[in-house]
């Protein structure tokens, strides 16, 4: 079994596979559907706050349940055709890379 990693810090690039749902089980993207992993840098501001404070308690090897409300995701705007406004969102979240 090889060694968790944990310990997130500005600048450290992430890789995952998170499936994002609305709050009555619609599924607005899936990265493990695609069979590719989502990447992004802690602290460039490159996803929705929830999801880099929520990424950023995980260990490397970990899945988990995300449920962020509105005001930690896309609040009163949404994300026109994709997200609507005021939106919690749902992520199932496997993180398998940090570097």
């Amino acid at each position: 079994m090889g060694k968790r990693q944990h310990g997130f810090s500005k600048g450290k690039s992430c890789g995952s596979f998170p499936t994002g749902m609305l709050e009555d089980g619609k599924k607005f993207d899936s990265s493990r559907d695609r069979n590719k992993p989502f990447k992004f840098v802690m602290g460039k501001q490159e996803v929705i706050r929830g999801w880099e404070e929520g990424v950023a308690q995980m260990s490397v090897g970990q899945r988990a349940k995300m449920i962020i409300s509105p005001d930690y995701a896309y609040g009163s705007t949404g994300h026109p055709g994709i997200i609507p406004p005021n939106a919690t969102l749902i992520f199932d979240v496997e993180l398998m890379k940090l570097e």
